[in-house]
């Protein structure tokens, strides 16, 4: 994969994988995608009954783009949690 995915170099059950990762606020999903793989991308969100939604990985998802200084998803509300 030429660095989208490697084992760790401690090997066992690791692996990292070199994500791509945005937010597309039209719909409100965030694209997950590993750039060289050819075959890599999903999306996640946090809408309530929807096959793709998974509320604890986009809220940490969203946070990780806001860090890196990149369109996110507004912070979530603590009392909706």
């Amino acid at each position: 994969m030429d660095g989208d995915i490697r084992k760790s170099d401690r090997g066992g059950n690791t692996a990292y994988l070199n994500i791509g990762a945005w937010y597309e606020e039209a719909t409100g999903q965030i694209h997950l995608t590993l750039p060289r793989s050819g075959w890599f991308h999903t999306t996640v969100n946090a809408q309530a009954g929807s096959i793709r939604c998974h509320k604890n990985l986009y809220d940490k998802l969203a946070r990780a783009l806001r860090e890196a200084g990149v369109p996110a998803p507004p912070e979530a509300d603590p009392e909706e949690s």
